[in-house]
């Protein structure tokens, strides 16, 4: 191409532009392209919508089968866009690295934010760091176990757990950013495959975790008495794969937990001193086969979020609440997006736990608890929704049988971040879009933390990387 065409499309890019109302996308454009304001108000020349009716006009056939197989799913419809609120992928923000550490000695397998400035990595050599990110990425806080540390967070803004895979749990006291208070007790069970905690009313903490006998647990630990004590307990029929806590609208912690070969999300609320399995997510319209594929990670979220007023880093579920799926498919990922069904059907008391109630009995307990080779009905009020699906997004996130991607979520950039073997993927729900972002490219993703107008990625490369949106 020569100067001259190129320099007449671009006027033609900026007519097109101007005719059209695009008023923001003009002045991006002209401040980007050089083009003046005085050649696109010129008329001498043809419109651009003209020109290209000229040039398909007799092949317009062949045209549109090839305008069907530019994009690979149909964007989401209208009425749910505004029902759940969800935004388009804000191109105008970019991301600016802030923090660069390519010599670690050890692996980052998992990064967090705790607060707006600490973050926290835990590395294969059993330490978690907690660092000050405001403050030249200095060390406040580190904390050594005898197991691998592959479970941490924050319980409110001055608490913080850590939990390895063996059940040895820390809780410590951050008071303007240093370490002032630690506790520790054992959780009982073979290894724990998840894990969850948030502060009650009455200053004791609940832990949910999933262990490797495929059993949900619900243990309280009292912070002045240092005390250990079970409350709740729910079998499952084979081990968790993902898990991801929230509250109800009534103040109820709910669960929403994915398991191995079975393609449903189930919903167990915590409510009078129990875990209840109150529903199931179905994500396909299969009734008599229940898995197809499994669940490799899940995230539960909302663009108009509300905050559980005591546990705030924990979501409150309201009439926008998603639950986005990332699938096992190969070659390629699936991301099914799903309303959730309404939970204020099981009311609660209160949030106070009596260590002595009797654990729930499951299916699997009526089965085990007879004689196995006699068939036995078991009632249940469960109800599985089927028709909860909005959106099966056929994405371009290449993976196989050992991938293990990472959702997060980006409230200022309006859509999904997606951690994959080659980098880092944006998800635009609105459209049902996916591509490749420019960071972290090529290298597989070991960890993914979003915060704000932060993120963190640790690489397999050992490399730990932090951006800020600009």
């Amino acid at each position: 191409m020569s100067d001259m065409e190129h320099q007449l499309t671009k006027v033609l890019v900026g007519q097109f532009l101007e005719k059209n109302g695009f008023t923001d996308s003009l002045a991006s454009y002209l401040r980007e392209s050089g083009v003046s304001m005085t050649s696109v108000k010129q008329t001498e020349y043809d419109d651009l919508e003209d020109i290209i009716k000229d040039r398909v006009g007799f092949n317009e056939q062949a045209v549109v089968q090839k305008l069907k197989t530019v994009s690979l799913n149909s964007e989401l419809d209208p009425e749910n866009v505004t029902k759940f609120t969800i935004p388009s992928w804000n191109h105008r923000l970019a991301w600016e690295e802030v923090v660069s550490t390519s010599e670690q000695r050890s692996l980052v397998i998992k990064t967090k934010f705790l607060t707006d400035n600490l973050l926290a990595c835990a590395t294969v050599d059993k330490k978690l760091i907690v660092s000050d990110v405001d403050h030249n990425n200095v060390t406040v806080d580190s904390i050594s176990q005898p197991g691998i540390i592959k479970y941490f967070g924050p319980i409110t803004e001055k608490f913080h757990y850590t939990g390895t895979i063996d059940g040895k749990v820390n809780i410590r006291n951050l008071v303007d950013g240093v370490n002032s208070q630690s506790w520790s007790f054992n959780l009982p069970g073979r290894a724990v495959m998840a894990m969850e905690m948030v502060l009650l009313e009455d200053g004791k903490i609940l832990c949910f975790y999933c262990s490797l006998n495929n059993t949900i647990n619900a243990y309280v630990y009292n912070l002045e008495t240092e005390e250990t004590s079970k409350v709740s307990e729910y079998k499952l029929l084979s081990v968790c794969t993902a898990l991801q806590l929230a509250f109800s609208e009534d103040g109820c912690p709910v669960l929403f937990l994915a398991r191995q070969d079975f393609t449903q999300i189930m919903i167990f609320k915590f409510r009078n001193h129990q875990i209840h399995h109150v529903a199931n997510i179905a994500l396909n319209t299969a009734q008599f086969s229940t898995h197809s594929f499994n669940v490799s990670d899940m995230l539960i979220t909302s663009f108009t979020p509300s905050w559980h007023p005591i546990n705030s880093h924990i979501l409150q579920i309201n009439s926008t609440t998603i639950l986005a799926v990332a699938t096992s498919h190969i070659p390629y990922m699936r991301i099914i997006v799903t309303k959730v069904p309404s939970l204020d059907d099981y009311t609660v008391e209160d949030l106070s736990v009596n260590s002595s109630s009797i654990p729930q009995r499951s299916v699997l307990d009526e089965y085990i608890s007879n004689n196995a080779s006699i068939t036995e009905t078991v009632t249940t009020t469960t109800k599985t929704h089927y028709d909860s699906i909005l959106q099966n997004i056929a994405t371009v996130v290449p993976q196989d049988s050992y991938s293990q991607p990472i959702l997060q979520v980006s409230y200022s950039l309006g859509g999904l971040v997606v951690g994959a073997d080659n980098g880092l993927y944006a998800v635009d729900l609105r459209k049902s879009d996916t591509w490749p972002l420019k960071y972290g490219k090529e290298d597989r993703i070991k960890s993914l933390d979003i915060y704000k107008d932060s993120i963190c990625v640790s690489l397999a490369s050992k490399k730990l990387v932090m951006w800020k949106l600009k």
